[in-house]
């Protein structure tokens, strides 16, 4: 086996065993062997040296293709599987957030500010959401690094993140979920009644996580609350796959 085999063998082994841990920190979170400080703490330790791990392997499996015949489709999809690794650790560690949000001076007054600002990057988001959606994620984490409490923001990167990670690998997908789940729940839990999050976390429950109940039960939610006509889209594409999943 060359170098480069064994170098590559010993990322996935890496690679598996972040996850795996990712996994069990979560499960002892959940029942309470850790509390929240510390879990948080320990994930975004964990989530930061899978990120690396993970694009070293990207990195390192991109060196090896031929690039003159590559079909730009392939070429396009596998830059935005990169684009997404960047992304989904750097919603799930909140690095963007923590740098920006060291940027705002000890004397700005945040009422005013923190509305004009946002509004302003909010209205460019929601221009690009389906046009650039990399642009628009980053437009969006920039709102919450000026308010973190901003559930449009919350639901909206989180809603484009799961679109963009259903055709990259089920590490990344699997982490994605992770990062788009807790934005959408967080966005519940502010605002109840905004029926975006609801609509979005259903559809990220049943073609992320493979959860039909789940998912069923958020649009439920969703359709009551009577969502914008571009979300219902969204929902009434997604619920008849719904319903025969859970009739299966």
């Amino acid at each position: 086996m060359s170098d480069n085999s064994v170098l590559l063998v010993q990322l996935q082994e890496q690679r598996e065993f972040l996850l795996k841990s990712l996994r069990d920190l979560e499960q002892e979170h959940k029942f309470g062997d850790l509390d929240d400080q510390d879990f948080e703490s320990l994930r975004k330790d964990y989530v930061s040296r899978t990120a690396l791990v993970i694009k070293q392997i990207e990195s390192f499996n991109a060196d090896k293709q031929v690039p003159q015949q590559e079909p730009k489709q392939k070429s396009f999809r596998r830059s935005a599987i990169t684009t997404l690794v960047v992304l989904v650790f750097a919603s799930l560690a909140g690095w963007f957030v923590a740098a920006q949000s060291g940027q705002r001076l000890s004397g700005d007054s945040l009422a005013g500010s923190i509305e004009d600002s946002t509004a302003s990057i909010l209205s460019r988001a929601r221009a690009t959401n389906f046009v650039d959606p990399k642009a628009a994620i980053e437009l969006y984490t920039e709102v919450l690094a000026i308010d973190p409490d901003n559930v449009e923001a919350l639901t909206y990167r989180a809603w484009l993140l799961a679109l963009i990670s259903r055709n990259a690998g089920d590490e990344v997908k699997q982490l994605a979920f992770s990062s788009a789940s807790n934005d959408l729940k967080r966005a519940i839990a502010l605002d109840s009644e905004y029926p975006d999050a609801h609509c979005f976390l259903g559809i990220t429950l049943f073609r992320l996580a493979g959860d039909p109940q789940g998912a069923k039960e958020q649009l439920t939610i969703c359709s009551a609350k009577n969502p914008p006509a571009e979300v219902k889209g969204f929902v009434d594409s997604i619920v008849a796959e719904v319903d025969a999943a859970l009739q299966e």
